[in-house]
């Protein structure tokens, strides 16, 4: 047989399946997802501050080690360190919160903190990982674990947190932790004089 007559007939049924496997491999390869586009904020400011009003009276100051804003979704970020101080309707100073880092939305004027938050108010110390300011309804809150230490010692833990921007009236839930005396749930719970022995506290 000629060499060269079966070479041809080789190079006929190679050449098909070459070009099969190309093809059945470049459909194989991962389709790029298509990049988003990086938003970068509308203007930036460091180591000042941000005033939140309410129909003119000032309710919050912000004070931020670098602050990041966007106008379109109204969002103004705090990455490095924020601190806010709260007013009451008189001007007087109602508590100061500090985090790592915040947010402010402008449409609502809520506030919200994240990592190592700390509250004082002239009631309580309060920390947690993660608490919220509603403007509206002017309530702070948390959905996370929860500690704080009030003016008579009592240290108290629970796995949520709502109070009004003082930290007078608040609801804790599944609230436990050691105090100094004997407490009431009710609003009014610290109110009552103390017993002459700390004693453990447990929510039912």
């Amino acid at each position: 047989m000629n060499p060269w007559l079966c070479i041809r007939r080789s190079a006929r049924l190679f050449l098909p399946l070459f070009l099969l496997m190309s093809i059945s491999c470049r459909r194989q390869e991962p389709v790029k997802a298509a990049q988003q586009p990086v938003k970068y904020p509308d203007q930036e400011g460091w180591n000042s501050k941000v005033t939140s009003t309410n129909n003119g009276r000032v309710e919050a100051i912000v004070h931020y080690g670098h602050m990041a804003r966007f106008n379109e979704s109204r969002l103004v970020l705090f990455d490095e360190g924020v601190r806010v101080e709260f007013f009451d309707e008189h001007g007087f100073p109602r508590s100061v919160l500090t985090a790592d880092r915040g947010e402010l939305r402008e449409a609502s004027n809520d506030i919200s903190a994240f990592g190592r938050v700390k509250v004082v108010s002239d009631t309580l110390t309060l920390w947690t990982e993660e608490l919220r300011y509603e403007q509206k309804t002017e309530r702070i809150r948390s959905d996370v674990e929860v500690q704080f230490v009030t003016l008579n010692g009592d240290t108290l833990f629970g796995s949520g947190f709502e109070s009004d921007s003082r930290l007078r009236n608040y609801h804790i839930r599944n609230l436990h932790g050691l105090a100094h005396r004997r407490v009431d749930l009710s609003l009014d719970r610290f109110q009552k004089p103390a017993s002459a022995d700390s004693q453990r506290v447990q929510q039912p």
